[in-house]
C-alpha cells in the first residue's frame, strides 16, 4: 500500500480503532436480537425484473387505462409525465389495483392516488394480485401524449 493510500486509510478509521490495531485490542462482543422473519419480506420466486418506457398517446377528450399484472408483494417504481396538456387540472388520474374477477361477485380495488396532475412519481408494492395501474381522463381539446417509465415486477398484460 502506498503512503498516500495508507494515511487516508488510517485517518477515516479514526484513533481508537488505530490504538486497537495497534495494541491487539479484543472487542466487546455485539448482542443481538433476532427477530422472526415476517410475510412478504423474503420470496424464493419471483417474476423477472422488467424496465419500459412506455409513451401512450391519449386523444382529446378521451380517457384510458394502463394495465400492469403483478403478484402480491411484487413492487415497481414508476414516473409518468403528460406532454401537450394545456393546464395539469385538465388531466384525471387515478392509480389504482383491482382483483380478476372470475364470477359475478365483487372484486376488490383499492386506490393508491387520485388526482390532477401533469405528472407523478413513486413506488408501489402491489396489496394483491391481480391488475395495477393508472386511468387517465384527458379533459382538454388537445391531443397529449403520456411518457411512463416503470421498472419493477410486473408483467404487461395481452388485450
Amino acid at each position: 500500500m502506498n503512503k498516500v493510500l495508507r494515511k487516508n486509510w488510517l485517518r477515516g478509521i479514526g484513533v481508537g480503532a488505530v490504538a486497537c490495531l495497534l495494541l491487539s485490542c479484543e472487542q466487546e462482543a455485539v448482542e443481538w436480537i433476532d427477530i422472526p422473519l415476517a410475510d412478504n419480506v423474503f420470496f424464493e420466486d419471483r417474476p423477472a425484473f422488467n424496465s419500459d418506457v412506455i409513451e401512450i398517446p391519449l386523444f382529446a377528450l378521451s380517457d384510458l387505462e394502463y394495465k400492469l399484472d403483478m403478484k402480491q408483494g411484487a413492487g415497481i417504481s414508476y414516473q409518468w409525465e403528460a406532454t401537450s396538456l394545456p393546464e395539469s387540472e385538465l388531466l384525471l388520474t387515478e392509480f389504482h389495483g383491482h382483483t380478476i374477477r372470475t364470477s359475478d361477485a365483487p372484486g376488490d380495488v383499492m386506490f393508491y392516488k387520485i388526482g390532477r396532475n401533469s405528472s407523478s412519481e413513486g413506488y408501489m408494492v402491489a396489496p394483491f394480485d391481480g391488475i395495477h395501474g393508472w386511468y387517465f381522463s384527458n379533459e382538454s381539446n388537445e391531443d397529449i401524449n403520456i411518457l411512463l417509465t416503470v421498472s419493477g415486477f410486473y408483467t404487461i398484460p395481452d388485450e
